[in-house]
C-alpha cells in the first residue's frame, strides 16, 4: 500500500509538472509570431530549438516552473543567500536562483521513487524501508546545497592558486607601460580560469559605466576569497592615496606568493595526521603479515608441541 501510494503520488506530480511546463497554446502562439516576423520562420525556429541541448529545452523550463512555486513562499533572506552562493560558484550549469530553487524541490521528489524501488529490490523490512525512504528524502533535500557548496569550494581554490600568477602578469604589464585596465585585458587573453573570467566581467561592467573600484569590490564580494579581497582593498587604497599601481602590484605579488607558500606548508604539515588512518588499518597489517608471518609459521609448531606436553 505504501509503495502504491508513493508511486501514484510521483506519477501525479510528474503529470502536474509536465502540464505546467508544457503549454501547447503558448507554444503555438509563439510559433505563429515567429512565422510572421521571420522570412523562414519554421526552419529557423525549429533548428534553433532542436539545436539546444535536452537539458535546456526540457529540464530548465520544468525547474523554472517548480522554482516559481517555491519562490513565492521562500523568505527573502534565503533567496539573497542563494544568489550570493550562486555567484560564488560561478553559476554552475548556467542555472539562476529560480531554477536552483526548483531543483531543491525536484531533488527529493525524484529520490522518493528511487528509494522505494531500491528498498523493494533489496527486500528490506517495513521499518527499514521507511527509514531508507526517509533517508532518501533527507538526502534529496540537502543534495543541491551540498553540491553547490562543493562548486564554491572548488572555484575558490582555483582562484587562490591562480591569484599569484595573475598578479605577476598584472605587475609586469603595468611596469611595461600598460594601464591597469589594459593589464586586466591581457590577463583575460593570456590566462584561463575563474579569476580571468571574473576580471573579464569587471571590464564589461566598467564599459557599461560602473567605476573600476566598485566593479573590483563587486568581484571580491562575488568570489568570497580573502586573498582577493585583500588585493582589491590594496588596489583601491593605492588609487585613493595616489600611490604607484606598479609598486603596489609588486608588493602584492610577493605577499600572495608568501601566502600560497604558507598554505602549502600547512597542507604538508597535515599530511602525517591524514596518513595515520590508512597506515594503521591497511599498510601496517600487510607489513606484519609479510614480516612476521614466516617466523610465526616456524615457531607455531614448537609452541604447540611445548604446550601439548604441559
Amino acid at each position: 500500500m505504501l509503495i502504491t501510494i508513493l508511486a501514484l503520488t510521483f506519477v501525479a506530480v510528474s503529470f502536474g509538472v509536465y502540464a505546467a511546463a508544457y503549454r501547447p497554446h503558448a507554444v503555438a502562439v509563439r510559433q505563429r509570431v515567429d512565422d510572421f516576423l521571420s522570412e523562414q520562420p519554421a526552419q529557423v525556429a525549429g533548428k534553433g530549438r532542436l539545436a539546444e541541448p535536452v537539458f535546456g529545452r526540457l529540464v530548465v523550463p520544468m525547474l523554472r516552473k517548480l522554482g516559481g512555486i517555491l519562490y513565492r513562499v521562500t523568505p527573502k533572506g534565503i533567496i539573497e543567500s542563494t544568489q550570493r552562493k550562486m555567484d560564488a560558484a560561478g553559476n554552475p550549469t548556467r542555472l539562476g536562483v529560480l531554477e536552483f530553487t526548483g531543483l531543491r524541490l525536484l531533488s527529493p521528489v525524484v529520490l522518493i521513487p528511487l528509494s522505494v524501488f531500491s528498498a523493494t529490490w533489496l527486500d528490506f523490512s517495513y521499518v527499514v524501508s521507511l527509514i531508507w525512504i526517509a533517508g532518501g528524502i533527507v538526502v534529496g533535500l540537502f543534495l543541491p546545497d551540498y553540491a553547490l557548496q562543493k562548486y564554491i569550494e572548488g572555484r575558490q581554490s582555483k582562484i587562490r592558486r591562480a591569484l599569484a600568477d595573475v598578479v605577476d602578469l598584472l605587475a609586469i604589464s603595468v611596469e611595461a607601460g600598460i594601464g591597469f585596465d589594459g593589464a586586466m585585458q591581457r590577463v583575460t587573453e593570456k590566462l584561463k580560469g575563474p579569476l580571468p573570467d571574473e576580471m573579464g566581467r569587471v571590464l564589461e561592467e566598467v564599459r557599461l559605466g560602473k567605476s573600476r573600484g566598485e566593479a573590483l569590490r563587486d568581484m571580491a564580494r562575488r568570489t568570497q576569497v580573502s586573498d582577493l579581497v585583500s588585493f582589491v582593498a590594496a588596489i583601491h587604497q593605492a588609487e585613493v592615496l595616489g600611490v604607484s599601481i606598479a609598486q603596489v602590484l609588486r608588493v602584492q605579488a610577493q605577499t600572495v606568493r608568501e601566502r600560497r607558500s604558507q598554505r602549502a606548508r600547512e597542507t604538508a604539515a597535515k599530511l602525517p595526521v591524514k596518513l595515520l588512518f590508512p597506515l594503521v588499518f591497511f599498510i601496517f597489517p600487510a607489513l606484519f603479515v609479510v614480516i612476521l608471518g614466516p617466523g610465526i609459521i616456524q615457531i607455531a609448531p614448537v609452541v604447540f608441541k611445548v604446550l601439548g606436553k604441559h
